[in-house]
C-alpha cells in the first residue's frame, strides 16, 4: 500500500472511531520539525502532513500528533513520537536512518515493560492497521504488536501466565473481573498467535463462570497473596475512574480480610475500612462519608503499580511494596490509633456500653438460673462463664 492509498482511506473513512482530520501543514512547519530533531523526514510523512497535520479519533482518544506538538516534544528532549493515545499513556515512535530518510521504522512500546517492538517500515501500513482495529480491537495496533511478539518469542503457554490466571480466578470469585474479560483475553491470544495453546480455546468456549473455573483450576494454581494485591491494583484503577464505589471496595476488602499472607499494615487498614463501628453502613453523615472515601483511596493507592498487563513485573513490584509496608507500619502505628479515636468519639460509646451491659446481664441471668435449679453446678458454671466472658471481652476491645 502506498501513502496516497492510505490518504484515500482517511478521506473515505466513515467507521466507528470518530475520525477528525486537520488542515494540512505548511512547508515551513515541516522544516521546523526537521530542524528541531536534526533529521530529514521521510517522503511518506511529508505527504501525509501536507494533506492533514495529524488526525485524532474519539473512540480510543488516539492522536496522530500535529507537527507543532512534535516540536514542543523536542524541546522536552522526548523521542520522535508520531502518535499517542489517552494523553500520552502510550506512544508510537519514528526512527530514521540518518543516511537514507526513507529507510525508517515505526516502533511501539511494550506494556509489559519490554523494549520497543518494530511494527513496520511503512507509514501507510500503520494507518491502515489503525483504521482496521483502532488501538485495542482485533486487527488494530495492540493486536499487531502481539502478533509480532508471538512470531519473535513464540506462542503463549498457560504456564507463562500462571500468575495472571490466578488473578483471573480470584477476581471472578469477588466480582472484580467478569467472565467476558477472561474470554476476551483468551480470544486475543487465539487471534494473534499462529498455533494457540488449546487451553485458551477451552477458556474461550466456556459457556458460564462454572466452566471457566473448571478450566482455570485445571492449571493447579496455588493460593498466593500476590493475586489479592494485583486485584487491589485493579480495584484502585476502577475506584479512581468511579467504576466502583467505596462501598463496593469495602465489600471486596471484607472478603480479603482473613487471608494469611497479608501484612500487619494491610490487615490493620482493611479491618479499619470494613469495621461497622468506624464507618456505619446506615446513613453516615457527610463528614464520615468523606473520611471513608479518603481512607479507601489512600489504602488502594498503595497498589496503583499493579495492573493486568504488567504481570512480568508483579514480583518486583510486590517486593518493593513489602519494603514500603514495613516503613509505613512503623509510621502508621501512632497515627492509626489517633485516627480511629477521632472517628469513634461521635457514636461508639453508647453502642458499646449497651452491648457490654447486655452481656453482663445475660451472664448474671445464667448464673442465677444455675443457682436456682442446681446450686452444686454454680462453681463450674461460673468458671465457664468467666472464661467465655473474658474471651469475648478481649475481642470486643479489639473492635
Amino acid at each position: 500500500m502506498t501513502i496516497n492509498e492510505a490518504i484515500d482511506l482517511l478521506k473515505a473513512y466513515n467507521g466507528p472511531l470518530g475520525l477528525t482530520l486537520h488542515s494540512g501543514a505548511s512547508e515551513k512547519l515541516i522544516s521546523e520539525v526537521e530542524k528541531a530533531y536534526g533529521i530529514t523526514l521521510p517522503d511518506d510523512f511529508k505527504a501525509l502532513y501536507r494533506f492533514t497535520d495529524g488526525f485524532e479519533t474519539l473512540e480510543d482518544i488516539f492522536n496522530m500528533i500535529p507537527l507543532s506538538e512534535i516540536i514542543d516534544n523536542s524541546k522536552k528532549e522526548h523521542e520522535l513520537w508520531i502518535a499517542e493515545y489517552m494523553i500520552y499513556s502510550d506512544m508510537w515512535e519514528l526512527e530514521i536512518d540518518v543516511e537514507d530518510p526513507n529507510d525508517y521504522v515505526i516502533l511501539s512500546g511494550d506494556s509489559e515493560g519490554e523494549r520497543n517492538v518494530i511494527l513496520t517500515k511503512s507509514l501507510a501500513e500503520f494507518i491502515a492497521r489503525f483504521l482496521k482495529g483502532g488501538v485495542f480491537e482485533i486487527g488494530g495496533l495492540y493486536a499487531w504488536r502481539a502478533e509480532i511478539k508471538a512470531k519473535l518469542h513464540g506462542n503463549t503457554t498457560p504456564g507463562q501466565i500462571k500468575q495472571l490466571l490466578g488473578v483471573y480466578r480470584e477476581g471472578l470469585k469477588v466480582g472484580l473481573i467478569t467472565r467476558k474479560e477472561v474470554i476476551v483475553r483468551a480470544d486475543w491470544i487465539i487471534a494473534t498467535e499462529d498455533e494457540p495453546d488449546y487451553f485458551f480455546i477451552e477458556l474461550s468456549l466456556s459457556h458460564d463462570v462454572n466452566e471457566l473455573f473448571t478450566v482455570l483450576n485445571s492449571m493447579d494454581i496455588p493460593e498466593d497473596v500476590l493475586y489479592l494485591r494485583v486485584l487491589l491494583g485493579v480495584m484502585q484503577t476502577q475506584f479512581s475512574v468511579e467504576l466502583i464505589t467505596a462501598d463496593k471496595a469495602r465489600a471486596v476488602l471484607n472478603k480479603f480480610i482473613y487471608h494469611p499472607g497479608l501484612t500487619r499494615y494491610e490487615r490493620r487498614h482493611i479491618y479499619s475500612i470494613t469495621d461497622d463501628d468506624n464507618y456505619p453502613n446506615e446513613k453516615p453523615d457527610e463528614q464520615t462519608r468523606r473520611e471513608f472515601n479518603e481512607h479507601v483511596k489512600d489504602f488502594l493507592d498503595n497498589y496503583s503499580q499493579f495492573n493486568l498487563y504488567n504481570y512480568k513485573n508483579w514480583n518486583d513490584i510486590n517486593t518493593e511494596l513489602l519494603k514500603r509496608f514495613k516503613v509505613k507500619q512503623k509510621e502508621d502505628t501512632a497515627t492509626y490509633h489517633v485516627h480511629r479515636k477521632k472517628i469513634k468519639v461521635k457514636y461508639l460509646p453508647a453502642r458499646r456500653t449497651l452491648a457490654l451491659m447486655i452481656g453482663i446481664l445475660a451472664t448474671i441471668g445464667i448464673l442465677a438460673g444455675t443457682y436456682y435449679y442446681d446450686p452444686g453446678m454454680l462453681p463450674i458454671c461460673a468458671v465457664i462463664m468467666g472464661i467465655t466472658f473474658a474471651r469475648n471481652f478481649k475481642l470486643f476491645r479489639r473492635r
